[in-house]
């Protein structure tokens, strides 16, 4: 069976080889960058099914990374950095990870979140010749291509599981925990500023394209599509 790989993108030598260690117990191949050219040839070259990324590496840093890879691919990124504000988690976030931990973590947790973010991809069924339209929205579960008055709009892997459950169930309140686990979260680190968070970057991308205002948030409650007719 051919195993999965990881892509370690991290400076300390150390870290690189107690991850190694612990993602190879874990039954992955993993590839290793010291910088973020490095990351960005290894990601081209070898595909990695999922990217643990440091923030401080150096030039091009972490989040330039991040949104490069944003570019052309949603392979799940987790963030594992020493920094641990709000406003460093925001920008991860904004920049198109899939997840941030603050170091040290143990072994377990992280192998934890990275199974979850694989067994997360690996479940999502492909529903062929499929588009969902609400309004001027128009959601292609083929393509994986997310269009707002036909002007296409690049989604992270989580920002495009978000907006297919909304977009799914256009009538329906979903709950905190329900979009936890249709992105692909565990609930035991699950938090109302990360959903928030996924929420206003998906807001922004939509109005940035000319589109109404889509998720409307009910509080104590969760997430609901608004203002927009659905097809």
């Amino acid at each position: 069976m051919i195993k999965e790989s990881i892509l370690v993108v991290d400076d300390n030598e150390d870290l690189r080889n107690l991850l190694r260690a612990n993602l190879e117990e874990e039954g992955f191949d993993v590839l290793e960058a010291v910088n973020g050219n490095d990351a960005l040839h290894e990601f081209t070259s070898k595909n990695p099914a999922l990217i643990v990324l440091d923030l401080s590496i150096g030039q091009p840093d972490g989040l330039a990374i991040c949104s490069e890879i944003r570019k052309s691919s949603s392979v799940p990124i987790i963030v594992l950095t020493g920094r641990s504000g709000e406003i460093d988690e925001a920008m991860c976030l904004a920049a198109g990870a899939d997840d941030f931990i603050t170091k040290p973590v143990s072994a377990r947790i992280l192998a934890l979140r990275v199974q979850t973010q694989l067994r997360h991809k690996a479940q999502q069924p492909e529903k062929l010749s499929v588009v969902l339209r609400a309004g001027v929205l128009e959601l292609d579960l083929e393509k994986h291509e997310f269009k707002v008055s036909n002007t296409v709009v690049a989604l992270t892997r989580t920002e495009y599981d978000f907006l297919r459950l909304l977009m799914e169930n256009p009538k329906r309140v979903f709950s905190r925990n329900q979009v936890t686990q249709a992105i692909g979260g565990s609930l035991e680190f699950s938090s109302d500023h990360l959903l928030d968070t996924h929420a206003s970057r998906l807001r922004q991308k939509v109005r940035l394209a000319g589109g109404p205002k889509i998720i409307h948030a009910i509080r104590g409650v969760g997430y609901r599509l608004q203002n927009v007719t659905v097809a």
